[in-house]
């Protein structure tokens, strides 16, 4: 093993897809943190590391494009940067698909921008970061 390319691990193999059920892994909340078009997201506790996390609950009802759907999903797998979303693991049953990711606490953007109607660069700037 002479490349030194043989001992890198690459991100997208140590998040993957959890075959056990998610309620077996997390306890969830009942109350949503929030809703979208896709689905609801929730606080979430891992049962075994206490460590809290969001969970998006995708209805696969409304997934119109299952192939591209995965698609994304792999791509959050390789991304590992400190302004994009963080995809722990993911988990399937026959109705949803749950997506493990960090917290975000910063509220809902689109919410700001309809109470300030106008933002500043150096005020976007503060938001976004």
């Amino acid at each position: 093993m002479d490349n030194k390319d043989d001992f890198l691990i690459k991100k997208s193999t140590m998040i993957r897809k959890n075959d056990n059920k998610i309620d077996d892994v997390y306890k969830i909340a009942k109350k949503p943190l929030g809703t979208g078009a896709y689905g609801v997201v929730s606080l979430c506790v891992h049962k075994q590391t206490k460590q809290e996390r969001a969970v998006k609950k995708v209805a696969k009802k409304k997934i119109k494009n299952m192939e591209r759907f995965e698609q994304e999903i792999k791509i959050l797998q390789m991304l590992d940067h400190p302004n994009i979303l963080k995809l722990y693991e993911y988990f399937e049953d026959e109705k949803n698909v749950y997506l493990v990711t960090e917290i975000c606490k910063g509220g809902e953007l689109f919410d700001r921008i309809i109470e300030n109607e106008f933002f500043s660069e150096p005020v976007a700037a503060r938001i976004f970061k």
